[in-house]
């Protein structure tokens, strides 16, 4: 599984962990299916939490980039659903993946470009308590999705 929601952020709501190194772009009509179920119903939507959603960029390179889903991914979290997302934690981006960040921020807003957060490993500690900080971005929680 590429994505998953696991623990809270410091300042409260879910975090919505995505490793696109294992995104499978045949079945992505299925995944922005579950994307958008899951925004929809997640768990604190009653009290209107927000989610901090952290892409672990780490092994990603220009393999593994796919501009319709970004397209998607930014359309749901920017604009359909924008209340919905605190902030993007984009972790160890790869400087290959520079030119694709500049063709994404042109799309955004300003206040959305400011939501949007570059971090190297022990910065997710400011937004993250460190014990749920995921093996993936260094942290020490070795969880890992497995689907039933």
């Amino acid at each position: 599984k590429q994505w998953y929601q696991r623990r809270v952020a410091i300042t409260a709501g879910d975090v919505l962990w995505v490793e696109p190194k294992y995104f499978d772009k045949t079945k992505r009509a299925e995944f922005e299916k579950y994307l958008m179920w899951l925004v929809e119903n997640r768990p604190g939507e009653a009290d209107s939490s927000q989610i901090t959603i952290v892409l672990a960029l780490g092994d990603v390179g220009l393999t593994e980039v796919d501009v319709e889903f970004i397209k998607y991914f930014i359309n749901i979290f920017m604009y359909y659903t924008a209340d919905v997302m605190k902030k993007m934690i984009i972790h160890n981006m790869h400087w290959l993946l520079n030119g694709v960040w500049k063709l994404v921020s042109v799309m955004l807003s300003e206040g959305a470009k400011k939501r949007v957060l570059f971090l190297k490993n022990k910065e997710v500690n400011k937004h993250i308590p460190e014990a749920s900080v995921l093996a993936c971005v260094g942290g020490p929680d070795p969880f890992r999705y497995q689907a039933a």
